[in-house]
């Protein structure tokens, strides 16, 4: 499972693109209680909102596609940042904003929550430094180009926030330049793995399907027969331009693409203390996940005995696998669930809910399904009208045999269903968006990390079941049974991530880790194996729950008997999702570790 990022969605992560007009971010965007007997702001403070404010203008008049991400639609129709002279002048942009941050503001003088959002904010520069100038998946990866083609468009057609003629005005807009992105990408691309060509390869069939159908089907409502004319024209445009960039996948990129896609253990530790605040040493996090690993492969087998006593614990699992819902009701059995687990948590005091909309169940949208079982798209924090959020899961593949179709329909049986729309929605990603809107800091609503995040997400799958949700007895271990196996699948992420990108592992080694050590079926381990080659960092889900776990014990004894596990979930959602350790500084009242730049 992974939180949808918007193109991080474009990454990950889990650094939320946040966006905004050449004007301030609008009014409405603020909690009404925002302006309510507000402190007056030290010289400091004034100075570090004047700085974020500035940035935020500056960015997003350089990433129109953030802006449309974030919910402010002025640049909706633009779309720039994939030119060589653009990235130059971007990085070059960060640099200056990194340098001149310490000079505008003195941290020294600013409060906890204010002091958070400084270190965030100088390490966000920073981590982005990294990927332009250090990872460069604009150079690395062809995915990259699909992924802004795709997410261009997408991104005006998946809300409502404007109506349909307007928002087909500007994905015309947009899809004139696009075939600019596929030519630039030639020129790019420097001897990629072989493995990501081939992913690209895949991916490209979502994309022309985007193009080719999810489009027009979308603004078919439209009656403007000039507008009508001018899509199709630039559709044209497009499918060709997506055609000439599969032939040159496959028949001139992929018969040299022989890189590799380690990133290496300087860039991996620079990637961890910039976007999660972690320092430890490669060494000790990759014991800690074998160890962790062992630990709940021993519970793995206790619970299977249980079950089925005698009985291979490998086996057991599997046959579990094979209660599932028939792949055309995959969304509506998904949604049956929701209700559920929401009440449990209102009925068990177990965090508040801030709102009464629901999240809405959908089918993963095609591009974005090589890589994805199960995703939360989130409205942007600015985003006025169009605020509703999709939960999306999977369907298989039309094209794919019946045994790849059971194999994929495993992950979705009915004790695995509701632990992932625990972590996706209740009291997981939906709740903590919910919480997040209510924030007033601009640096805290618009990024995050992703050990806090999907650490989150995985935290609450356990939580849920310690708390009693699913009852006793057989069921209770069924469902137990799946929530050890999804917290392996994580364990294995951990492991390999740091190994594929530290330690020399392999593609076929790492297919062989969730196989042999999270058991999984081949299908799901290779997608597994094949997003850690491009996802270094997919260790936060088991980082971050570690991390919220150890955070927990330490809430219990500093509040003693004023704990409650609803204060503390409340307290920790309520900040956003910054790194666990600015979490704990602002959670216990304690001062944060120096920053990464310190």
């Amino acid at each position: 499972m992974n939180a949808l990022r918007p193109t991080s969605i474009l990454a990950a992560l889990l650094l939320l693109s946040p966006g905004c007009t050449t004007t301030r971010p609008p009014a409405q965007a603020e909690s009404p209680a925002a302006h309510a007997a507000t402190p007056a702001l030290s010289p400091a403070q004034v100075a570090l909102r004047a700085f974020v404010d500035a940035h935020l203008e500056e960015h997003f008049r350089r990433s129109p596609m953030s802006a449309t991400s974030a919910g402010i639609h002025a640049h909706d129709g633009e779309l720039r940042g994939f030119r060589a002279e653009e990235r130059a002048s971007n990085l070059a942009y960060l640099k200056e904003q990194l340098a001149a941050l310490p000079k505008a503001v003195d941290r020294g003088a600013l409060p906890p929550e204010d002091r958070a959002d400084y270190d965030i904010l100088e390490n966000h520069f920073r981590a982005r430094i990294l990927d332009q100038e250090v990872v460069r998946s604009w150079e690395r990866n062809p995915n990259t180009y699909l992924g802004f083609a795709s997410g261009a468009v997408f991104q005006l057609i998946n809300r409502d926030f404007a109506p349909l003629e307007e928002r087909m005005h500007s994905a015309v807009k947009r899809m004139a330049v696009v075939p600019e992105v596929f030519a630039a990408a030639p020129a790019n691309l420097q001897n990629p793995p072989k493995l990501w060509t081939e992913i690209a390869l895949e991916q490209a069939k979502g994309t022309r399907a985007l193009y080719a159908q999810t489009l027009p089907q979308a603004f078919a409502p439209v009656k403007d027969a000039a507008l009508q004319a001018a899509f199709q024209k630039e559709q044209a445009r497009c499918l060709e331009a997506i055609d000439g960039y599969i032939r040159f996948l496959k028949d001139d990129l992929l018969p040299r693409s022989n890189g590799a896609f380690a990133i290496g253990e300087e860039t991996y530790r620079k990637k961890l203390q910039y976007e999660e605040g972690v320092t430890e040493s490669i060494d000790s996090l990759l014991a800690w996940g074998r160890s962790e690993m062992k630990r709940t492969q021993a519970q793995f087998r206790e619970v299977a005995g249980r079950i089925a006593p005698g009985k291979a614990p490998m086996d057991v699992y599997r046959e579990l696998g094979k209660e599932h819902p028939a792949p055309a009701e995959l969304v509506s059995t998904t949604t049956a669930t929701l209700e559920d687990i929401r009440q449990f948590l209102i009925d068990h005091h177990i965090i508040t809910v801030p709102s009464e909309v629901r999240a809405r169940v959908a089918e993963t949208p095609a591009f974005n399904r090589a890589l994805s079982f199960a995703s939360m798209s989130t409205a942007g924090p600015f985003e006025a009208k169009a605020t509703e959020a999709y939960y999306y899961v999977t369907p298989p593949d039309p094209t794919w045999s019946a045994e790849q179709t059971t194999q994929h329909m495993s992950f979705y049986n009915r004790y695995a269903l509701p632990l992932v729309s625990i972590h996706e929605a209740y009291p997981g990603h939906y709740v903590q968006f919910l919480w997040t809107h209510r924030i007033q800091s601009k640096v805290r609503r618009l990024f995050g990390s992703g050990s806090f995040a999907e650490g989150w997400g995985l935290y609450t799958e356990q939580m849920m079941l310690d708390e009693g949700y699913g009852g006793a007895g057989p069921q209770a271990d069924r469902l137990r049974l799946n929530q050890l196996a999804l917290y392996l699948q994580r364990l294995a992420r951990y492991v390999a991530g740091l190994s594929l990108h530290t330690r020399g592992m392999t593609y076929d080694q790492a297919v062989r880790l969730f196989e042999e050590e999270a058991y999984m079926t081949r299908i799901n381990a290779e997608r597994e194996a094949r997003r850690g080659t491009s996802d270094p960092t997919y260790l936060v889900y088991a980082l971050g729950k570690k991390m919220l776990m150890e955070l927990r014990e330490e809430a219990k004894v500093k509040w003693g008997k004023d704990f409650t596990l609803q204060r503390f979930h409340d307290a920790v959602v309520s900040h956003g999702y910054p790194p666990v350790p600015i979490v704990r500084q602002l959670l216990l009242g304690e001062d944060a570790a120096p920053s990464a730049s310190r």
